[in-house]
């Protein structure tokens, strides 16, 4: 060995067979060195999934009240001429009764309740004996059907405009059928338009118009479905625990009650309307959170309805309830959304966050493997606007208790923590850089016993 020479090291077949060179190795690829910057990352409302879930949410339901609203009423409601007032019209002849006058509009008898009845002036909201109606004048009238008597009393007379369209002949029967085939629509259609944002609003945000488009479809499907389902559950939910509970609502306790009632009707409805994305991307644990939030989001939802419906209902009882009805469904589309994305936040065992490039901020949660990255809009993550990045230039997939990345044999490689490697398993605070994007990976990892 000439002199300065460096000192040959000899590894001998032993050595090479020592176990502690494999606990080495393994502990070196557990190794993350601490990252030179911290891993901020500016953060974006638009990006966090139950922000953007609570959006699409009440967006859907409020597509849904404008669908039927126009057509919708809590009672059979018309408009007419009055054609005769009978003030002290009876339909027990000889007997007592509460109802002490009547009104004839458009063909039909309404009987009046004396201090039931709302009547309001026109444009104003003072209320108004009977004795400042007048035959001629143009009236909209609220009716319902007396439970005891049978007959049809008014619970609220709005006087309109001479100039106000009228109808000539009503028929009470056809007005109630056709209020019952409104409500028969309104669950199936609240739910399937929640559902159909809810399902395609990931895909949106995510520029996946594909997923977006199937997932928004299958969320409206699903949406419409489980609404008939839910909505003859509900029903018998609803009217059940009516009749073994208070009859009214004017006691404080009987109002919770029926708020209660409300919440769990709407909490079965609410089931169905996140599954669209669930059942697009054939992932369980999709399903679960959609099924899970969409519960506690339209239970939450339907327990603040009537206390909305409340704040902006006239003093007729009945003005009002058209905004205070798209509010109330806005809430309920709002929460089922919000809900979800909570639901996943506490779900998921983990997630990349990304640190730098166009999806900054936004987290990814680990619902179904495998997951690809690159630039094809097909990848689970798609990563786009970015010449570094191959169409499948990486693949994460589940082993076991812990996650893999693999590289696809990309042209530019990926890399982990400054590393580039080709197949890496990911530990809790790894960060990942694949073309300009960068991510940090975080897991609920298991801890040892």
């Amino acid at each position: 060995m000439s002199a300065g020479a460096p000192a040959k090291i000899v590894i001998t077949r032993e050595e090479l067979a020592d176990p502690r060179i494999d606990e080495a190795l393994q502990m070196q690829h557990k190794y993350v060195p601490p990252p030179t910057t911290p891993a901020k990352t500016k953060f974006r409302l638009i990006y966090a999934a139950w922000f953007y879930l609570l959006l699409a949410g009440a967006l859907g339901a409020l597509l849904a009240w404008a669908i039927i609203e126009p057509h919708f009423h809590d009672m059979p409601t018309f408009t007419g001429t009055i054609q005769e007032i009978k003030p002290d019209a009876t339909p027990i002849a000889g007997g007592d009764s509460p109802i002490k006058g009547s009104v004839r509009v458009a063909g039909v008898e309404v009987y009046v309740l004396p201090g039931a009845t709302r009547i309001l002036e026109q444009g104003g909201k003072n209320l108004l004996p009977l004795n400042q109606l007048a035959p001629g004048q143009v009236v909209t009238i609220y009716v319902e059907r007396h439970s005891h008597l049978g007959v049809h009393v008014a619970l609220a007379i709005h006087m309109e405009p001479p100039d106000k369209p009228v109808d000539a002949n009503v028929n009470i029967s056809d007005l109630e059928t056709e209020q019952t085939l409104i409500a028969l629509v309104l669950f199936p259609l609240v739910a399937g338009m929640v559902g159909l944002m809810i399902g395609g609003v990931e895909g949106i945000i995510c520029r996946t118009y594909s997923r977006a488009a199937s997932s928004a479809f299958i969320g409206l499907i699903a949406g419409l479905i489980g609404g008939v389902v839910s909505m003859f559950a509900a029903g018998l939910v609803f009217s059940t625990l009516g009749k073994i509970g208070p009859q009214s609502v004017e006691s404080v306790p009987s109002f919770l009650y029926f708020m209660f009632r409300r919440g769990l009707a709407w909490a079965i409805a609410g089931t169905t309307m996140g599954l669209g994305q669930g059942f697009a991307l054939k992932s369980g644990k999709l399903k679960f959170n959609g099924f899970i939030g969409g519960m506690v989001g339209g239970l939450i939802g339907g327990l603040l309805f009537d206390p909305i419906n409340l704040l902006f209902l006239g003093p007729d009882g009945i003005s009002g309830a058209a905004i205070s009805r798209a509010l109330g469904f806005s809430i309920i589309g709002a929460a089922v959304g919000l809900m979800i994305g909570f639901t996943d936040l506490l779900t998921r065992d983990a997630w990349l966050r990304v640190l730098s490039g166009p999806l900054e901020g936004k987290e990814f949660s680990f619902n179904r493997t495998p997951i690809r990255l690159g630039s094809s809009p097909k990848n689970e993550i798609y990563l786009f606007k970015d010449s570094k990045i191959d169409p499948i230039h990486a693949e994460i997939n589940k082993l076991r208790d812990a996650y893999e990345i693999a590289d696809n044999n990309s042209s530019t490689g990926t890399f982990v923590n400054g590393r580039r490697i080709q197949r890496e398993r990911l530990v809790d605070g790894a960060r990942i850089k694949i073309g300009n994007s960068e991510f940090l990976y975080s897991s609920r990892e298991k801890k040892g016993g």
